[in-house]
This record gives C-alpha cells, structure tokens and sequence, in this order.
C-alpha cells in the first residue's frame, strides 16, 4: 500500500464478473492469462474441462470448452504465442489443444497411467513441453 491508503484508494475496481458458472461443481485449480494478452484467460477444472474467455470487448464470454480428459484437469499452459495450450490431467494423459477452435491436437498417456498434476511449455521452444506426475 501506498503512505495510509486503504485498499480500495489503491485499486480501481471496474466491475466484477463472474465468467465461470460452467465450472459449479468442480474446483478450479488455476486461472492463467494468455502472454502478453490483458482479456484472453483460461481456467481448468477437475470438471476435465479447460475454458477460454475473453474479458473484452463487450460483456465477457466464454469462446471455447475444451473438452477430452476422462479426469480432472490440474494444470495447463499456454504456448508463447498462445496458439496452443497443454494440459495436464488427473486421468494420466497430456494434451495439446488448438483453444482458437478447440480441437485436442495430440494425446500422450503416461507409460504408467499415473495422474499427470503440472506442465509447462519451454519458454522459447513450444515444441518442447515438460509434465509431472503423482
């Protein structure tokens, strides 16, 4: 904070929306802006879904459910330049999704079937993504 400021001197909240009401009986685990993008986000939940929103222009919105895991989604990443996302779920496969349209562009499974819990891309190589498992 800044001198004696109170936090709503310090924060100019617009508004507060609530763009996850796709998500009510599961937990969601994690919420990531795409890189350098202040509107387009996306969230995953143990639901297996990932969603993508846009905050902006207009009322924000869902563009797109990326449906495909048989177990909850406990991370995902998106690639530089957030033309694909990776994700890591509970059902012990990664994917690599197309969130312009939706599509799951690969599966890999886990040699061992064990639940996969984080991944992320090589930050200057999106061919190269790393993911651990339980």
């Amino acid at each position: 904070m800044a001198g004696d400021t109170t936090l709503s001197e310090n924060y100019a909240f617009a508004g507060v929306y609530h763009v996850f009401d796709q998500h009510t009986d599961s937990a969601v685990p994690k919420v990531q802006f795409a890189h350098d993008d202040r509107h387009l986000l996306a969230c995953c939940s143990l639901d297996g879904t990932i969603s993508v929103c846009r905050l902006a222009p207009g009322p924000p919105a869902v563009l797109q459910v990326l449906r495909g895991h048989g177990g909850g989604v406990a991370d995902f990443a998106w690639s530089l330049s957030n033309d694909v996302l990776v994700s890591a779920s509970l059902d012990g496969t990664l994917r690599l999704w197309a969130p312009a349209d939706g599509r799951c562009i690969r599966r890999v499974p886990d040699p061992d079937g064990a639940a996969l819990l984080c991944c992320a891309f090589q930050p200057l190589n999106n061919n190269l993504t790393v993911v651990s498992g339980a």
